[in-house]
């Protein structure tokens, strides 16, 4: 099941609003996960993993709406649901 999240042309600005914000929610995800007292060694480090790929995409982004000469950026976002009904998250 595939949903679209983010579909227009906003201004530089109201991009990096939006990126920020999507990727700040991920990064709260993965910090949520780390607390968990049952949170496993190995999800620990996937999380901190993703979340130092996250910092780093965002201040990637940052940088090329900021520095970059565009008045405006198309975004486009979608999200494919796959349901495994034996996952187990350890």
């Amino acid at each position: 099941m595939d949903t679209l999240l983010v579909d227009g042309r906003y201004t530089a600005a109201e991009a990096e609003t939006l990126l920020s914000r999507l990727l700040k929610v991920k990064i709260d995800f993965h910090l949520a996960r780390i607390d968990t007292v049952n949170s496993s060694e190995e999800n620990i480090k996937h999380s901190e993993k993703r979340i130092k790929e996250l910092e780093s995409e965002h201040r990637r982004i940052n940088q090329l709406l900021k520095n970059g000469s565009y008045k405006h950026v198309a975004l486009r976002a979608s999200l494919t649901l796959e349901f495994c009904p034996d996952y187990q998250n350890a």
